[in-house]
């Protein structure tokens, strides 16, 4: 089922023989748009190659601190989100309890899996990542095994690699929704999936103020709109981002 096991150029070059040798996984390194390893199954007539519906990214400790710090985190778990891969997994690798800010990361381990639904793997370096990384194909294999018959149209379940880098190239055309997203998401208690939810309701700021005005006079109804509209977008939130859009202080 699956043909290629694609990492990040930037990944160590000794990963390709380890989980080669160590798994039979054939391997290839390769510049991706986002994330950090996908999985690869080539039709095998017509030899077209499609992206399974698993992405990695991966973070070691000290890469997760400063991502946090420079907001990168949050704009790379929304190019995640938009990439059109559903099974989105987040890989942490080695001890928090060896940076300087340990309780940010276990933090953000907890919101990554909790409130966004990504599925956060822990290993403890380099060396368990590969072996991670060996487990999860064969888990991937074992998924569309079970699932899916060998005679299934690939076309209809996953996109083309050439659909995936055209998907993912079209992220970097920022538009004024992205940036909404982004302002969005520094609200406390406003998670990926929630800014994404408002977002697709209200692509704007100006957007959102109009939807608030309708509401004028009633504040607990302009509070609460957000959260009867969208139902991953919970009280707290739905009053914090009504106050940073439209109340006074």
């Amino acid at each position: 089922m699956i043909d290629t096991f694609l990492c990040r150029r930037r990944a160590r070059r000794n990963v390709v023989e380890n989980i080669r040798s160590q798994f039979g996984i054939p391997v290839k390194m390769k510049r991706l748009p986002v994330g950090d390893a996908i999985w690869i199954a080539c039709h095998k007539v017509l030899h077209t190659e499609y992206v399974l519906d698993f992405i990695v990214e991966r973070k070691n400790v000290d890469d997760l601190v400063g991502s946090i710090r420079d907001n990168r985190y949050k704009d790379q778990k929304l190019r995640l989100k938009k990439c059109g891969l559903k099974n989105l997994i987040y890989l942490v690798e080695g001890d928090p309890n060896t940076v300087d800010a340990p309780e940010s990361v276990k933090t953000a381990c907890f919101t990554t899996e909790i409130l966004e639904g990504f599925d956060v793997q822990r290993t403890t370096g380099y060396s368990d990542t590969e072996k991670k990384y060996g487990h999860l194909t064969r888990s991937i294999i074992d998924y569309y095994s079970t699932n899916f018959s060998a005679g299934a149209d690939s076309s209809r379940l996953c996109l083309t690699y050439d659909e995936f880098l055209k998907r993912c190239s079209d992220l970097e055309k920022v538009t004024m929704s992205d940036v909404f997203a982004l302002q969005l998401m520094q609200v406390p208690q406003v998670t990926e999936e929630a800014a994404l939810a408002v977002t697709r309701l209200y692509p704007t700021v100006f957007s959102l103020a109009q939807a608030y005005s309708v509401l004028d006079g009633d504040r607990r109804a302009q509070e609460e709109m957000l959260m009867n509209k969208c139902n991953v977008v919970k009280a707290g939130a739905s009053k914090a981002i009504f106050k940073l859009v439209w109340a006074e202080g």
